[in-house]
């Protein structure tokens, strides 16, 4: 029996604290970019022409988001993923083909471009979704075609490929009844915008200020990323691990309502809008604190989880019966509202959330993330990252 096996059961709210020590002195320590989301880096690089994505840090992100999660940080893997996916695109057309002379300068920034496309289309199983993602991230309302139609060809290979060939299942899946859309259920669907982008918002300010907070430390790595791991295991000591990770078991939950197989205290579980409220403000304040203190997990799955509770939050306070198909409709409001307006991606998120709903849910999707985007616009979780006091540009 290995170590870690032992102190997961025998003191298993200590696997986070493990995590930050093994990231911050083996990764981030020495390599800093390898942590956060990687996002940020594929932005600053494209916008500024080139594409050139460092292969060391594409390398050790992988291995320092797998012990991130692994170890209870609270995350999502789409982000460092599309890091990933977007550095091999990068490599291959920097180091491998250009000294051939098959790659020009312009080509290696596409080639960053459509890694990061194949990289979600393939998560999703949404070609276009991971297109729209991947040119507009980039410059928010100023997306271009020459990056979108390299994106669609790249997502729609990664597509065929993950469905055909790996026989791969999108992470995320549900079947959802169909719907009949009333003029009433519009209007909700108008304040289910409104509310999940304002979500969105909250969990951009959180994260500003734990980051910020986290940054004035004087000590180095693995100091910042050890702080940061203290709220993981005060959440693992109050029996609410399922909230750290990917937290696949919350998603389920809230997608199925079916709270059985999770260790809610009493008055959560007779309480649905307590329940998804609590869902929402650990999740933020979780987040936060694990890429706050630098270590290598996404927002995009945090997201998600908070746009569906956002949503569920909404349908329990109307009356909405879990399961129903008015149920589903708001949360296919609020995961793209909150997707939306926190990322400035409305478009990939109206197209990731057609995909898990169904194409009955078009208008929900279409009519919360494009409102919230219109409304909450003017801010990113990337905003942090790109200005001038931290060392990067604003390319946005």
């Amino acid at each position: 029996m290995t170590r870690m096996t032992v102190l997961a059961s025998r003191a298993p709210f200590l696997l986070p604290i493990a995590g930050a020590l093994i990231v911050g002195l083996l990764f981030l320590r020495k390599v800093p970019e390898s942590g956060g989301e990687g996002i940020p880096e594929y932005i600053i690089k494209v916008n500024r022409g080139t594409g050139n994505l460092s292969p060391l840090v594409t390398l050790l992100k992988y291995p320092a988001t797998l012990i991130t999660l692994g170890l209870y940080g609270s995350g999502g893997l789409v982000g460092p993923l599309a890091r990933i996916g977007a550095g091999a695109g990068s490599f291959l057309a920097e180091k491998i083909l250009s000294p051939f002379k098959i790659a020009t300068r312009s080509d290696i920034r596409t080639a960053a471009i459509c890694g990061m496309s194949g990289t979600i289309s393939a998560l999703f199983h949404a070609p276009l979704g991971g297109a729209f993602f991947a040119a507009e991230i980039l410059k928010r309302d100023r997306m271009k075609y020459t990056d979108l139609f390299p994106a669609i060809l790249s997502g729609s290979a990664a597509y065929a490929i993950s469905l055909y060939i790996l026989r791969q299942q999108p992470i995320i899946s549900i079947t959802a009844p169909g719907i009949l859309v009333s003029a009433t259920l519009v209007i909700w669907f108008l304040i289910s915008a409104i509310f999940c982008g304002a979500i969105g918002m909250l969990f951009i300010i959180s994260f500003e200020k734990i980051a910020k907070l986290l940054r004035r430390l004087h000590g180095s790595q693995p100091l910042t990323a050890l702080v940061g791991s203290i709220v993981p295991c005060a959440l693992w000591l109050l029996k609410l691990d399922w909230s750290l990770g990917i937290s696949s078991t919350l998603r389920t939950t809230i997608l199925t309502n079916d709270i059985s197989h999770m260790a809610v205290p009493a008055f959560l579980q007779s309480n649905l809008v307590a329940l998804f409220a609590a869902v929402i403000i650990i999740k933020i304040i979780a987040t936060s604190f694990t890429i706050g203190s630098g270590m290598s997990a996404g927002f995009t799955g945090p997201l998600i989880i908070i746009g569906l509770s956002s949503g569920a939050l909404i349908a329990s306070l109307v009356g909405f019966e879990p399961g129903s198909p008015e149920y589903y409709a708001l949360l296919a409001c609020g995961l793209p509202a909150a997707l939306g307006a926190a990322l400035n991606i409305p478009i990939a998120a109206i197209i990731i959330s057609i995909k898990i709903f169904g194409v009955s849910y078009t208008l929900p999707a279409l009519v919360s993330g494009i409102l919230a985007f219109l409304i909450y616009k003017a801010k990113t979780i990337y905003t942090l990252y790109l200005r001038p006091e931290t060392g990067a540009t604003d390319d946005l």
